[in-house]
């Protein structure tokens, strides 16, 4: 009997409604897999208005990451350390005591994310370290403040990782680098101009009672609850939940997905995805090449200013001069991303920027001129940060499944906050004003990643050489194969 009839009653006119509903969603099914009606410039528009739409609350939720974590430095020389009593041991624990929970919260946060979908969970993380950071502008013993950094390590872990993720499901492989590079450019550009923000809120000194560093803290960490509260408005769904999507439009990018990576729905992370994918040992491989890159920028990042210092630049000087290679280093990202999507070649890119690091190294040692070693520090810049981008493509382009793109981002972006402990340890006071350990040691890491980098290159073209004599698919996707 018709499962329809099984009640015997049932009215003619319903039966038919759920036939025809039936049909419809069949219809919808087949029309996924039939090639787009778009024309070139509709893609581009439609293209346009995915970016509109995914990257802009994204990039700025990032650089508010960026701002918030190394205004420490800034509110350190204007009264923090008196105040709290902090020596030079007491400071270097409540920067070190921020990176266990940022690396610790990366894989659980996209697991959270993948549940609840961005729109709803970055932006909580936002209010909630904004909440953590003005609690630190009213701290009055080191101890509080330590924990509070630990705090803010942890929730402030699952931003990128969450934003790498979430543009890595919009974006076919192709397309990836470019909009990674873009959300992390605007990170970029927050670190350059963090100086002289802090120099503005710093000069509120003596108001109402606080002082400078107390202000920083306060209203920074005010603004960032702020755009935490609102960016439930602009923070994009995942695409299979996305409404604004039209139906044409909708078939044109599942047909994309489908074919690029064989994933458009976003899959949820649980633990057969976090055991499969943590079991690979090139994840591994490319964990320890991020960590490295991350160690480097953060010891660029924490230690230009007293290098060109020992250059025989005034303090404000060296403060002023310590921003003009992170602009130099938004040049690179866009030349390098533009040539790692139209070509593919991301290990390539990632090799060449690691090269641009270890000259840049090289000439900073003590025998070069101050010109000559300032000009290293910019070359520095530019390599290691357009790497960080460079390296997150290479990885998100190799894994396949969207719950295994989430886990690896995750661990991967772990690795970087170990990175980022070796970063604040490589630059000794004792060194100084030369240096000349630090550099080495920095000049070892990248000579490191360069190798490692050669290594991956290899595995994978192994892979798919083999993947091309058998005529077999890559993880059961038709014409897979590896991002070289």
């Amino acid at each position: 009997m018709d499962p329809l009839d099984v009640e015997g009653n049932i009215n003619i006119n319903g039966k038919e409604e759920l036939i025809a509903t039936h049909r419809e969603q069949l219809v919808e099914d087949e029309k996924k897999h039939e090639e787009p009606t778009l024309t070139r410039s509709q893609i581009r528009r439609f293209m346009w208005k995915v970016d509109a739409h995914v990257l802009p609350m994204l990039g700025l939720i990032y650089a508010i990451s960026i701002l918030d974590r190394i205004n420490i430095g800034s509110a350190k020389v204007l009264g923090m350390q008196e105040d709290l009593n902090l020596g030079t041991q007491r400071y270097s624990i409540v920067l070190l005591i921020y990176f266990p929970g940022y690396a610790l919260a990366d894989v659980p946060s996209n697991w959270i994310l993948t549940k609840i979908e961005p729109r709803w969970w970055l932006p909580f993380l936002t209010v909630a370290w904004g909440a953590v950071l003005t609690g630190m502008g009213f701290v009055h013993n080191w101890g509080i403040l330590a924990f509070l950094r630990l705090l803010l390590g942890t929730l402030e872990g699952g931003i990128l990782p969450g934003i790498t993720f979430t543009i890595a499901c919009w974006y076919s492989r192709g397309e990836l680098h470019k909009r990674i590079a873009f959300a992390y450019g605007i990170g970029i550009i927050a670190s350059g101009l963090a100086g002289i923000l802090s120099f503005g809120l710093g000069s509120l000194g003596g108001k109402r009672g606080m002082n400078g560093w107390q202000w920083i803290f306060s209203i920074e960490g005010g603004a960032t609850m702020a755009i935490g509260l609102i960016a439930p408005l602009f923070v994009p769904r995942f695409p299979d939940h996305t409404k604004w999507i039209k139906p044409d439009e909708r078939v044109y990018l599942y047909n994309k997905l489908e074919r690029d990576r064989g994933d458009y729905k976003t899959g949820k992370v649980g633990w057969s995805a976090f055991l499969h994918t943590s079991r690979d040992w090139t994840l591994w491989a490319q964990g320890t090449i991020y960590c490295f890159n991350v160690g480097t920028a953060n010891a660029i990042g924490f230690f230009t200013p007293t290098i060109i210092k020992g250059l025989g630049y005034s303090g404000l000087e060296a403060s002023l001069r310590s921003g003009y290679p992170f602009f130099a280093a938004l040049g690179m990202i866009a030349i390098t991303s533009y040539i790692s999507d139209k070509y593919q070649k991301r290990a390539i890119i990632c090799i060449f920027n690691s090269i641009v690091m270890i000259t840049g190294f090289s000439i900073m040692r003590q025998g070069f001129s101050n010109h000559v070693r300032y000009f290293g520090i910019f070359l520095a810049t530019m390599g290691v940060h357009s790497n960080t981008p460079a390296l997150l493509a290479f990885n998100q382009s190799n894994v396949i499944d969207s719950a295994q793109r989430a886990v690896s981002s995750g661990i991967l972006i772990g690795c970087g906050a170990i990175g980022g402990i070796i970063g604040s340890l490589i630059f000794r006071g004792q060194d100084a004003p030369t240096y000349g350990p630090g550099i080495y040691t920095t000049i070892g890491l990248t000579t490191y990643m360069v190798l490692g980098l050669i290594f991956m290159v290899w595995i994978y073209h192994k892979r798919n050489k083999a993947a091309d004599r058998s005529g077999t698919d890559i993880a059961g996707v038709p014409g897979f194969r590896y991002a070289l």
